[in-house]
């Protein structure tokens, strides 16, 4: 079964694996100590976990044998639904800069007289936490685009 995967389903495979590393990194970032602890980001959470939802339904969706028009339906609903993962995914990223980047610019581009008070350790480890999120974020979007190109069904010889 495994073997028998098309491209497809293994590029939708890391895009789910991206996506929840972004979500832990996001999680570990909040709840860790410095700059971003306890800071929230609307919605980031819920659009990641539905595109993990719509990833595991386009993949499932995939593994059914369906002829005819039932099978029309199932490739209208995957491809709507590899649509909107990369919105989604596209949706947290950028909710997630514009929560981030007044704090960012704060950290690093303070006064010389103040950044020995803003750069204490837990601040460059939140931000650099913050920086590795909005890449898996990124990175997960862009896989997301690309994996809606492939086809999710080997072709019979």
């Amino acid at each position: 079964m495994i073997k028998k995967q098309s491209f497809g389903i293994w590029f939708n495979l890391v895009v789910a694996v991206l996506t929840v590393v972004s979500l832990i990194v996001y999680g570990v970032n909040i709840s860790g100590e410095g700059y971003f602890k306890g800071a929230s980001v609307g919605n980031l959470i819920l659009y990641g976990v539905i595109a993990i939802i719509m990833l595991a339904a386009v993949i499932v969706l995939a593994q059914l044998q369906i002829t005819g028009t039932a099978q029309k339906v199932m490739e209208i609903i995957s491809g709507l639904l590899r649509i909107a993962v990369p919105v989604l995914l596209t949706l947290a990223l950028v909710n997630l800069v514009s929560a981030r980047a007044e704090g960012l610019g704060f950290i690093y581009f303070s006064n010389a007289d103040v950044l020995q008070e803003v750069q204490t350790p837990a601040n460059m480890s939140s931000a650099t936490g913050t920086i590795a999120n909005m890449i898996c974020l990124g990175a997960a979007a862009i896989f997301a685009m690309i994996a809606a190109f492939f086809t999710l069904r080997k072709k019979d010889a």
